[in-house]
């Protein structure tokens, strides 16, 4: 057991809890590492010697974050035969944070829009900049910041977008009948035009189905990598990358239509989303839906 190797297990023990662990950085006699939770953060120091590991919590100061590791036993040298620890990794293959190529798509909920998916490739030191960023899921952060964030990660990483406009999107739809399906086929070409700027065997997608959904319909390239899907995936910087690109290139897109039709239309589905699209039919048809709308939404006959 050495210290790298003890990080990767508190790493794991913190995230588990839903804290954010920083990248390790080598100090005198070990390496320390920020663990941030909701407003909290603190340093975390592991120490190596003849003697074997000490963990220093004195840096976490707060009783929320040394509460993390209560259970995880990590006063002193870590146990090597701890049962606990062997089953987990027999149960799972621990990712890296970095070398690896994220994937997400935004506008899967929305009415109005396109359809995005976005691949970047964090290597680690893209991943040290992106942390630096506060790099996170989409979800959580305004449109303003949204545009701004996309434009420095572009400039940090490589990157690939499928953008799926309406009329396009329909007519996949029509063809393929299943949301999950037509997901897959833009997961697998935003995978498969990444993996002609880099050289990488690992792939990190949220999960919206079964594996060989995407797995199927990847090409020559994209049969030799290593593809995981998890829920909550944009935990890991890559995902939520490609969450921010995404969501970016969603709302530039919306924008677009915005000015074509001189219409406002809202993000998501509720009651302003039908008022505004019974406004866009009266306006223009609802034959000009297909241009505008995801048309196998149920939400859609109330617009005609």
């Amino acid at each position: 057991m050495d210290k790298y190797t003890e990080y990767d297990r508190i790493k794991k023990i913190a995230e588990d809890k839903g804290a954010i662990v920083s990248m390790h950085k080598e100090i005198n006699y070990g390496i320390q590492f920020e663990i941030k939770k909701e407003d909290e953060k603190g340093l975390y120091r592991i120490y190596q010697s003849k003697k074997g590991i000490k963990h220093d919590l004195s840096q976490l100061r707060s009783d929320k974050l040394k509460s993390l590791f209560i259970e995880g036993k990590v006063d002193g040298q870590a146990n090597e035969d701890n049962d606990t620890d062997k089953k987990t990794k027999s149960k799972e293959t621990k990712l890296k944070d970095y070398d690896l190529i994220g994937v997400d798509e935004s506008g899967k909920g929305d009415l109005f829009g396109p359809l995005v998916i976005a691949s970047v490739y964090v290597d680690y030191e893209s991943y040290k900049k992106l942390y630096n960023l506060g790099v996170k899921d989409s979800k959580t952060i305004d449109d303003v910041k949204i545009l701004k964030l996309s434009k420095l990660i572009k400039s940090i990483c490589e990157y690939s977008v499928v953008k799926i406009r309406n009329d396009k999107y329909n007519e996949l739809y029509d063809k393929i009948k299943n949301l999950n399906k037509l997901l897959a086929w833009g997961h697998a070409r935003a995978i498969e035009n990444l993996l002609n700027k880099v050289d990488c065997d690992t792939v990190l997608s949220d999960k919206f189905g079964k594996e060989e959904l995407i797995k199927n319909r990847l090409m020559e390239k994209g049969q030799n990598i290593n593809l995981h899907q998890q829920t909550k995936a944009e935990s890991n910087l890559a995902v939520a990358a490609a969450s921010i690109i995404a969501r970016a290139e969603f709302v530039k897109e919306l924008d677009n239509i915005n000015k074509e039709y001189n219409i406002r239309f809202p993000k998501g589905i509720s009651h302003i989303t039908i008022e505004r699209g019974k406004e866009f039919v009266k306006k223009y048809g609802k034959e000009e839906l297909f241009k505008v709308a995801k048309l196998h939404f149920k939400t859609i006959d109330r617009l005609k």
